[in-house]
């Protein structure tokens, strides 16, 4: 991986139906943990995230309402921000596919398609879902039911668009056989190459029973499927069409990565577009929306992640179980590194996961408070009291099983940037904290074998209490750097408390003595309270 590299990363476009819950923040935390990992390594990075305005789902919800879809979409998106703003969420663009250059995008790959012979009209019979606006065949159906939202389908019939899906069977495998890493991990890949060895069907892409969508642009009636309208924000968000640059209006009050984006023209970032997705949308990001690019004269995306889902204390997390998990709740009583952490530790990313509480209350307790949090505090609290806060210059020990002991962490902090990259650039997030994490428990092993505060008491010992104490300031340092990703706060902590500021490339950083002796520390705070396993 070259980091000069850009890499363009994406979320789905959040429905508006509803406010959002532990799934999407998975996904959104995922893509912040990848947007900020890849700039600390010094990568161009562009993050977009935003949401999903349009369809007939949203024109019912806003009708019940007794309200406009308009109306309805900026109260549900008001919360989004909320809770961007709230989990630190630092994206670069925030896109609505009310958005006048999105609308503008979408009709003219719509109008790209036509003239390419991939668009015509016919009569269009088929089992709609309303919930996941998606049609179905009589096989897809489990008990006659759609297989997400276990509802029965409407059967629907009117004249309207279909484009010609069935053409891109073969350019689809045939890309997936070339790029085989543009869909992982594998076995989610194995089920499209499955799924698309069974060939494809036509499908309809506009509706004329409502109006809330963007409109054909020679058939206003029409108004473009949901699908096909959202999907296209991954292209909007970068200007295209056009060649220039991002659209102000994607940018404008709404980024939230605290500087301007790299304005560079479409071309730079499309080619290094990720895709990050739950399962269930993956059908529509790799085989809808590759063809909808083929059929238009645009490559696909590099790539696209897709995670599993969440299902809670073993059951399936939903309204009617009560039982769903709302991200801001867990952030507001736990703090929001301790959400992150456990959805980066124990979450879907390589298949379903489950969230139980005692589990939460262990991973926190194990990993953050007994773990970083108290290697941490007694490290500094250490400092302070034997080298009045001031980092020392490294020696050797005099004994030699802590001298190979301290060697043997050395080597582990030089080799944890390589680790970590290998591990974040195959989607391994819980991977690149685990090789932060055996660093934390090396040093709280060596900590209690040198045992600094033994040392302290034989002035003969005077030479390994500085050894001993030279380490633990190293490796709080590049601890506080290797976690700026997964942990930003406890690293922003960690960063006050040793009187530095967080920042420079990893690489540069997480390397034995990057930490200069003589530095000053302010001083130790608590970074974890331990949670009692009955008080959760």
């Amino acid at each position: 991986m070259n980091v000069e590299t850009p890499v363009y990363i994406t979320t789905p476009l959040y429905y508006v139906n509803d406010e959002l819950h532990i799934g999407h923040a998975t996904t959104t935390l995922y893509a912040d943990t990848l947007a900020r990992f890849w700039r600390a390594c010094g990568r161009p990075v562009l993050f977009l995230t935003g949401s999903d305005e349009h369809g007939q789902k949203i024109h019912k919800a806003a009708t019940a309402a007794g309200t406009t879809p308009k109306a309805f979409a900026d109260r549900i998106v008001g919360k989004f921000f909320e809770l961007w703003e709230r989990l630190d969420i630092q994206y670069d663009i925030f896109i609505r596919t009310t958005d006048d250059f999105h609308k503008r995008a979408v009709q003219a790959l719509f109008t790209r398609l036509r003239d390419a012979g991939h668009i015509r009209k016919d009569r269009y019979n088929a089992l709609y879902c309303v919930d996941c606006e998606t049609n179905y065949t009589e096989k897809d159906l489990v008990e006659g039911k759609c297989p997400i939202h276990k509802t029965t389908p409407q059967q629907v019939s009117e004249e309207n668009y279909f484009f010609a899906l069935s053409r891109f069977t073969q350019p689809l495998l045939e890309h997936i056989a070339k790029f085989p890493d543009c869909i992982v991990p594998e076995p989610r890949r194995n089920e499209i190459v499955g799924k698309l060895k069974d060939g494809l069907n036509d499908i309809s892409v506009t509706r004329t029973t409502f109006d809330w969508g963007v409109p054909l642009p020679w058939e206003p009636q029409h108004v473009i499927w949901v699908w096909w309208d959202a999907l296209v924000n991954y292209i909007s968000g970068l200007g295209w069409p056009d060649a220039q640059g991002l659209p102000t209006d994607a940018i404008a009050g709404r980024s939230r990565h605290g500087h301007e984006p790299v304005r560079a023209p479409f071309a730079h970032w499309w080619p290094h577009a990720v895709h990050l997705v739950g399962k269930d949308i993956l059908w529509h990001h790799s085989v809808v929306w590759w063809s909808q690019l083929l059929g238009a004269g645009v490559n696909p995306p590099r790539q696209v992640f897709a995670h599993g889902w969440w299902q809670v204390e073993g059951d399936k997390m939903s309204k009617t179980l009560g039982n769903v998990i709302r991200p801001l709740e867990i952030a507001d009583k736990y703090g929001r590194d301790a959400l992150r952490w456990h959805v980066l530790r124990e979450g879907p990313a390589k298949g379903d996961a489950d969230w139980r509480q005692a589990a939460f209350i262990t991973r926190y307790n194990a990993d953050l408070a007994n773990g970083l949090g108290n290697l941490v505090n007694r490290s500094l609290t250490m400092l302070g009291k034997y080298f009045a806060g001031k980092v020392p210059a490294e020696v050797a020990f005099e004994q030699p099983a802590l001298e190979r002991a301290r060697r043997d962490i050395i080597a582990r902090v030089n080799a944890l940037y390589a680790r970590m990259v290998a591990a974040v650039t195959a989607f391994d997030l819980d991977g690149a904290c685990e090789a932060v994490f055996e660093l934390v428990r090396e040093t709280n092993a060596f900590v209690n074998n040198a045992a600094p505060f033994k040392l302290a008491k034989d002035p003969a010992r005077a030479n390994d209490l500085q050894a001993s104490m030279h380490t633990l300031c190293q490796v709080c340092f590049v601890l506080c750097h290797a976690l700026r990703a997964f942990l930003p706060d406890a690293s922003a902590r960690i960063a006050d408390q040793l009187g530095i500021k967080a920042e420079g490339r990893l690489e540069a950083v997480l390397r034995w003595n990057a930490f200069a002796p003589g530095h000053t520390i302010v001083g130790p705070q608590p970074l974890f309270a331990r949670l009692e396993t009955g008080g959760a």
